[in-house]
Parts: C-alpha cells; structure tokens; sequence
C-alpha cells in the first residue's frame, strides 16, 4: 500500500497514428553564438506565462497536497485497513517499495509492522492460518504474483481485498491477461467473489473493490494438470505496473 497513490494522478498516452518513416541522418553544425542573457530572458518570460495558467494552478495544488498525511486516497485506505485491524484484533503487516521515513513513522504509530524487502507480491501462506490480503487499487500483477505465489490448495488459506478479479478479467483482452495476469484469469471461475456496495462519499477510494475468497470445496475439483501448469510469471517491462526488486527471481 503506498500512501502517495498512483490514483492522485493522471496517467496520459498517445498512441502513433501508423509506423514513421524512416528520415536520411542528417548532421547540423549550428554556428550561431550562445547567449546567455538571452535564453535567461526567455525562460524567465516562459516561466511567467506559465505561472498564470490553469495547468500550472493544477499541478501545484496537487504537490502542495503531497504529504502522505494530506492524500485523500490513501488516507482513507489506510483508515480502513486500521478497522480491520481492530475488527479481527490481529498483527498487521504491510509492504511497499515506496515508503519513506514519514510513511514508516505512522506506520509505527498505529503499531503497523513493515517487510523492508520488495518481495513483488509474492507472499507465501501458512497453511495452518488464514490470512487477509490488503491490496486496494494495487496493479494486476501484484495480485498475479500473490496468486502464483500460493497456487493450489493453499489458496484456501487466502482472502483478498482488492480490484475485482471479474472485472480484470472483463477489462482485459486474452493476450494481456496472458501476458500479465495468467493466474488472475485462470482462477476466476473458481473464486467466490463478494461485490462491495461502494456507498463511500468519496466514491474513487474503494471503486471495484471486492472481497475474493477460494474455497477449498471448488479447489478441489481442479485436475492436477491444472494446478500443475504454474511458472513463476515474468513481464517485460513495458508491461510493467509494479516496481521491481532489484533481483530476477526471490528464493522461499
């Protein structure tokens, strides 16, 4: 969970209009003289017109907002994750590459625990416990690699709140759920997915959330072959959501 959520901010893409023709290399030696005063004058004159734009009144009131504690999203997604903590009465532990020492500073004041290792999603259970996943708005590979992670029976042993693995998979062509969330897509028809009725003021921090439980009565009836068929995913990095460890492969 990292409390500067992607979600403050707008991703923008442009797609290419057809392939780009190939240009002759061409080499320029540019000969005029480099004035200093001149480009000071006209950055200087830049600055000053975009400082009374309404882009520039955009991007400083969301940086103005930018302390952890101030962010709306994450806020709340934090406050949430804490009732849980007082609803069920148990430890709490929390992962997020993101995190600085004001982030850890309240998490040691609401007596959060933190894994100093970016393990990518990629936490395996003990099958002798339950454990409650905590991924709100999280990317699609993180929940991927969680799934992979505890492929099989011990899936039974999870409950994931997070993006709906239904709409994932509504949302998304075959090739990308290929390509970036395999286990997500071949578990779907065996997940018992509860839909959270989003009646929060502030509809963007709990939007496509649900509540996913495996049970093991469904688990089951899969063939080994199924269960069977469980590479560790890779992704290339233009695909790539989540941020990575600085190694290829964690050793369990």
């Amino acid at each position: 969970m990292n409390f500067r959520s992607q979600n403050d901010f707008t991703k923008v893409s442009y797609k290419r209009r057809g392939k780009a023709k190939k240009q002759p290399l061409a080499i320029v030696k540019d000969c005029s003289v480099f004035n200093v005063d001149s480009n000071i004058r006209r950055i200087n004159e830049a600055k000053t017109e975009l400082q009374s734009t309404d882009f520039f009144q955009s991007v400083s009131a969301l940086l103005k907002e930018g302390r952890i504690s101030e962010l709306m999203v994450p806020r709340y997604q934090l406050a949430l994750l804490l009732c849980l903590k007082a609803l069920f009465n148990v430890e709490v532990l929390v992962t997020d590459p993101m995190f600085n020492n004001n982030d850890l500073s309240l998490l040691k004041h609401f007596e959060i625990g933190w894994l100093e290792r970016n393990i990518e999603g990629k936490f395996k259970v003990d099958t002798l416990e339950t454990y409650l996943f905590y991924l709100p708005h999280c990317p699609k590979q993180l929940m991927n690699n969680l799934l992979w992670c505890n492929w099989g029976l011990r899936l039974s042993k999870c409950i994931i709140i997070g993006n709906s693995i239904n709409k994932v998979v509504e949302d998304n062509s075959k090739r990308v759920l290929k390509k970036s969330a395999k286990y997500i897509n071949n578990i779907s028809p065996n997940v018992l997915e509860l839909g959270i009725v989003n009646s929060f003021t502030y509809f963007d921090v709990f939007n496509d959330t649900s509540i996913h439980c495996f049970p093991i009565d469904k688990l089951n009836l899969l063939t080994n072959e199924f269960w069977d068929d469980c590479e560790e995913p890779e992704y290339s990095d233009s695909d790539m959501e989540i941020i990575r460890n600085s190694l290829n492969k964690l050793e369990f």
